[in-house]
């Protein structure tokens, strides 16, 4: 573990005067960030420093301000592939969403109407903090900022056969179909595995721990640079655990004004509304 990283749980946020800040929530206001006092950290994000100075968070930000990739991972849970009845694939199964689909941990989510069949993924994802080519797996942990949670919002109307043509693509790569946030977890603070869980109006949905995962973090990161360059600042996102809706009973697809929450032990809590746009 790192003897005294930078941060522990790193937030971007609006004060009090609307100025924009990042700052460390540390790890005891998860529940509570909005209205809490924070420590205000100096630079950009893969070089942050501590000040000492506080400041109160009105608004909370994405963690990121950009990104210029999302590398995504299918079926990376084992009992999300005995749910879908798909073999556990012999390597990560990979795609990928644009830049636009990032949003923040509160934003309200635009559906258009060409994406119905609406579904949630609560997913674990890792920042990448320097650019990287065939990353060994023994040095992967050296190229990660941090944890955060994200929700891939997917259209399964857009997913399934014969639309899809068997890619996952386009069903995933609306704007604001990515959420991140609230907080990212410094790498050397994981020490165990993580809870990760979904409500949809505070039902429960979804409930796994990371150590159901089928490829690590470092496996990830090593086979997604093969061969090909991995930008810093792209951001992982390393697959959903069982419970999405298209495989409950009924598939109870998520509609107007439904709020999901995705949340990752130690990092926080996502909570999106979707809005649903009309048909013209």
């Amino acid at each position: 573990m790192t003897s005294n990283p930078p941060f522990r749980n790193f937030i971007r946020f609006l004060d009090e005067s609307l100025i924009e800040h990042y700052g460390d929530a540390g790890d005891s206001a998860l529940d509570g960030i909005i209205g809490s006092q924070v420590e205000i950290l100096r630079g950009d994000i893969f070089h942050l420093e501590r000040t000492g100075q506080k400041a109160v968070v009105r608004e909370l930000l994405s963690p990121i301000p950009s990104t210029p990739l999302f590398v995504c991972i299918g079926l990376n849970y084992r009992d999300h592939a005995k749910e879908a009845e798909l073999e556990v694939p012999p390597n990560p199964v990979v795609f990928t969403k644009p830049p636009d689909a990032l949003a923040g941990p509160y934003s309200e989510i635009i559906v258009p109407p060409e994406a119905k069949m609406m579904d949630y993924e609560a997913e674990l994802c890792v920042i990448i903090s320097k650019t990287g080519k065939n990353i060994p797996e023994d040095q992967a942990l050296s190229y990660v900022l941090g944890f955060t949670a994200g929700n891939d919002l997917s259209s399964r109307y857009w997913q399934r056969a014969p639309r899809s043509g068997g890619q996952y693509c386009f069903a995933k790569s609306f704007d604001g179909f990515a959420p991140l946030g609230p907080t990212v977890l410094h790498p050397s603070l994981v020490t165990r595995p993580l809870r990760i869980q979904t409500r949809v109006n505070g039902e429960a949905r979804q409930n796994a721990s990371t150590d159901d995962m089928i490829f690590t973090v470092k496996q990830i990161i090593a086979h997604v640079s093969r061969g090909t360059t991995l930008r810093q600042g792209t951001v992982i996102m390393t697959g959903t655990p069982a419970g999405i809706a298209g495989k409950m009973p009924g598939q109870p697809w998520l509609k107007h004004g439904d709020v999901v929450e995705v949340e990752i032990s130690q990092i926080g809590c996502l909570k999106n509304r979707l809005l649903f746009e009309a048909e013209s």
